[in-house]
């Protein structure tokens, strides 16, 4: 089996292990990168999306990411995994994860996430949102 098939594999276990935990969507992602052994890269409050609230990213040692996304009614967590193909789109997510809050604040995320999310709309990875 490839690393690449065994980290996806263990991702969607950890999801499905933390699923029904009685956690906030900031805390389930955090356990799942734990219990997958993956990186956690970013989890971002997603502002006038007709479909998501927040959008999360753990990062494996096979170079793909998991991407775990929370509806606007915050009761359901979808995920996926990608490769690398995205990382021009996570890059900047990561980048700005990394800034002292001081910074972040001051520093507008919606541009680059937007993008993000279209990409993976357009790849199929998470569903259009409604117009």
């Amino acid at each position: 089996m490839a690393a690449d098939e065994l980290d996806a594999i263990v991702f969607g276990m950890a999801v499905e292990s933390v699923r029904a935990l009685p956690l906030g969507f900031t805390e389930k992602v955090a356990e799942i990168a734990i219990r997958s052994h993956g990186v956690l890269l970013f989890d971002l409050r997603i502002d006038g999306d007709l479909e998501m609230q927040r959008i999360a990213a753990v990062r494996y040692p096979s170079n793909r990411t998991g991407i775990l996304a929370l509806d606007k009614q915050g009761s359901a967590i979808s995920h996926c995994m990608v490769n690398g193909t995205f990382s021009s789109f996570i890059a900047p997510l990561e980048d700005w994860n990394t800034l002292p809050l001081p910074m972040q604040a001051r520093t507008s995320i919606a541009g680059p996430a937007s993008l993000f999310i279209g990409a993976l709309r357009n790849a199929g990875y998470i569903l259009r949102g409604r117009s």
